[in-house]
């Protein structure tokens, strides 16, 4: 056993250095952790994760036949919130800046400081009001800085700037060794979001604290976990991304798989939006995802982009995910509710 799991780990690694670059390198399958007890929570349910049989690890090449042309999923229609109104209100003329703030939540459930990058729009809380808040999360290479570095503030200040999204507040977290290791439930990242870092986010700053102000995204291994957790708790999130999942955790079960979840759990009018690139190793593994919602009758968007699984491909769709994420929340700034900064 011992020479078998080293095998695959040589394995891995000379696919990963062949598939990406920097960055960009292809996560590893989650491994079974023990982990602490858990933290008493307001959002998280205990759900027991059921391990399944370990996953074969995609090859770095598709076949031909794996690979598609770009397309978004039409077989049916996002629902439309009563929130939307049609149109984004003109910004309010501002000459103060966004920032990015660097904060740490002590977490019972990683045993550790967790640290966070959070984007504030510009004149944060100025005006009194809450804000739509974007949780994103980082693949299992990653730390706090790989949305920083892409560049998602910057882009998400232009398009505040111009018009064309609301202000939003951009929550950045690390991962740790507790997205790596572990695959659900309430001492799982899974915990550590719902129950630590969102009430923190919600204690410490204006985000608008109910499902309709907050959504979920990640890329790679960042983008199982936003899945994962939004099809468990469509209850506590408007819109779910997952930008190049890689859904290869070999100890997910029926009960977090998105695979079965998209399908067996009702979604009610949770947005979903999965994208791939067309020369991704994990294309074939998200595919399943996106044939099993259009079954069901789910209404995604499914987009196969030009490009593979690095930080050019994540980079050159950021303008994409922020119009698609606050499409979301296309509401008055006066209808959120009022918030004086803690």
């Amino acid at each position: 056993m011992a020479r078998l799991r080293l095998f695959s780990l040589l394995l891995l690694g000379t696919l990963s250095l062949a598939a990406c670059r920097g960055a960009g390198l292809i996560p590893t399958p989650a491994a079974p952790a023990v982990a602490p007890p858990a933290a008493t929570g307001l959002l998280s349910t205990p759900t027991p994760a059921v391990a399944a049989e370990p996953a074969t690890i995609p090859a770095a090449t598709l076949p031909p036949t794996a690979i598609q042309p770009a397309v978004i999923s039409t077989a049916t229609e996002p629902p439309t919130s009563p929130l939307i109104p049609s149109d984004i209100p003109a910004p309010t003329p501002c000459a103060e800046p966004g920032r990015i703030e660097h904060g740490n939540v002590d977490s019972a459930i990683a045993g550790e400081s967790m640290r966070y990058r959070v984007y504030l729009p510009p004149c944060y809380a100025i005006d009194g009001h809450a804000y739509p808040t974007l949780y994103m999360f980082g693949g299992n290479i990653h730390d706090d800085a790989i949305w920083d570095t892409l560049g998602l503030d910057e882009d998400a200040e232009a398009a505040i700037a111009g018009g064309d999204i609301p202000p939003l507040l951009i929550v950045m977290p690390d991962n740790g060794w507790l997205a790596n290791t572990t695959t659900s439930g309430p001492t799982s990242y899974e915990g550590f979001v719902l129950d630590e870092l969102i009430p923190h986010i919600e204690a410490t700053y204006c985000a608008w604290p109910v499902a309709a102000g907050r959504a979920v995204g990640g890329i790679s291994r960042g983008g199982y976990w936003s899945l994962m957790m939004a099809f468990r708790r469509p209850d506590l999130f408007v819109s779910v991304g997952g930008h190049s999942p890689a859904l290869i955790d070999s100890y997910a079960g029926p009960l977090e798989d998105p695979v079965d979840t998209g399908a067996t759990n009702d979604l009610g009018e949770l947005r979903i939006w999965v994208d791939i690139g067309e020369r991704d190793p994990y294309l074939r593994n998200a595919q399943p995802l996106h044939e099993v919602l259009s079954a069901a009758g789910v209404p995604h968007e499914w987009r196969v982009n030009a490009g593979t699984h690095d930080e050019a491909y994540w980079r050159a769709n950021l303008e994409s995910y922020l119009a698609w994420y606050s499409d979301g929340w296309r509401i008055d700034r006066s209808a959120l509710p009022a918030c004086d900064p803690p």
